[in-house]
């Protein structure tokens, strides 16, 4: 799937939070290794839809406070 059709697809599903993974831990393609978590998250914006982008490695424990810092910017 391509960023923008997994916010569609999560709100098909009527997931409440969304967790992106598979980006980030490795540059394998042409574009920016941030640019997918990017328009995931312009696309979520526009929607209205919640994301949380812990670290890499960082715990998540559903239906507690969601990570959403911006690390992947610097």
């Amino acid at each position: 799937m391509m960023p923008e059709e997994v916010i569609t697809a999560a709100q098909d599903l009527r997931a409440r939070t969304l967790l992106p993974v598979h980006w980030a831990k490795f540059s394998l393609s042409y574009h920016a290794w941030n640019e997918p978590i990017q328009r995931l998250l312009k696309k979520a914006e526009k929607e209205g839809f919640d994301v949380t982008t812990p670290k890499i490695g960082e715990p998540v424990v559903l239906n507690t406070s969601y990570p959403r810092a911006v690390w992947w910017i610097f």
